[in-house]
């Protein structure tokens, strides 16, 4: 790889949000400056300093403006940018569930791979204007489900940014299309893995998850199924109280136990929401380290709580 020239971006407010078990923490430099070499960061200080220190290095005046790491989004999804301002024919929704099957699971089933790749890029795009690095996205595309991840990996290469992606696998279409999903998902984790082992210097920015829909449309079988293949898992939990209900009556256990059960939670599975689980739940998902990311804009439009 050929040597790129330092850049120092200086005369900028620099907030480093570093390690706060560090003796030297979160600290904020009024009049700071960032070095840049080889795409990491070389040197962090105050402007002066850094000027004095690095005379040949190509420098970009900030103005002023704040300069930190970037921010991360923990759970999104890019096929969504075709929901923006959509109207649903007929009577509203009068819950969760039921914008599920009006919006949500309507809207998969259109997509295209082409769509799919359109739709990640609008979304990188908007990232990029907002300061946000790195995603980490929840695919659907009932009726393109292969190489789906691979459309929107290409998006997410062109753009410079991070992703880490899967695909949502659900009986909801049926067993051809939840072991299609499977397949997906197990297609893409060796090919990340390949690259990675392989060296190749793109592959750093790009990680598989391994996507499941939410306990509310898995069987049994289907989980199992999933578990075998996979240790890391994204999957949507009590986003509304259908899912509990559901599994309740599915398995006589609460969504996170029953998904504990199969192996799902840990320290590399991200459950996404989990607004409707109780303190016992709450415990579980401490005593694995498995992450709970939240989503409030999402949880307020849909009415489900928070």
């Amino acid at each position: 790889m050929p040597i790129q020239p330092a850049t120092l971006i200086h005369h900028a407010t620099v907030i480093t949000f570093d390690d706060s078990q560090a003796e030297e923490a979160n600290r904020i430099w009024p009049d700071g400056a960032v070095l840049m070499e080889n795409g990491l960061i070389g040197d962090v200080g105050e402007s002066a300093a850094l000027l004095a220190r690095y005379p040949q290095a190509e420098r970009w005046d900030a103005g002023g403006r704040l300069l930190m790491p970037g921010l991360i989004c923990s759970h999104t999804h890019f096929y969504g940018a075709f929901a923006r301002g959509m109207y649903i024919p007929g009577p509203p929704a009068k819950d969760f569930p039921e914008i599920l099957e009006k919006l949500w699971w309507r809207l998969d089933k259109a997509l295209d791979l082409e769509g799919v790749q359109r739709s990640a890029e609008v979304c990188l795009v908007d990232a990029i204007r907002h300061g946000t690095t790195t995603l980490i996205d929840h695919h659907a595309s009932q009726r393109a489900i292969d190489g789906s991840l691979d459309a929107i990996a290409e998006a997410v290469q062109s753009s410079g940014l991070r992703a880490a992606l899967c695909y949502e696998v659900t009986d909801r279409d049926g067993p051809q299309a939840a072991q299609a999903g499977i397949a997906e998902n197990v297609r893409f984790q060796r090919k990340t893995a390949q690259a990675h082992a392989a060296g190749d210097p793109s592959a750093g920015r790009i990680a598989a998850t391994f996507g499941l829909h939410a306990s509310l449309t898995l069987s049994d079988a289907t989980l199992a199924a999933c578990a075998a293949e996979s240790d890391r898992f994204h999957v949507h939990v009590a986003e509304h109280p259908a899912d509990q209900y559901d599994s309740l009556a599915k398995s006589g256990q609460r969504a996170v136990e029953r998904l504990h059960r199969f192996g799902i939670t840990g320290a590399q599975s991200i459950f996404a929401h989990c607004i409707h689980i109780d303190a016992w739940e709450m415990a579980l998902l401490r005593e694995t380290q498995t992450a709970v990311s939240h989503q409030p804009r999402s949880n307020m439009n849909n009415a489900v709580g928070a």
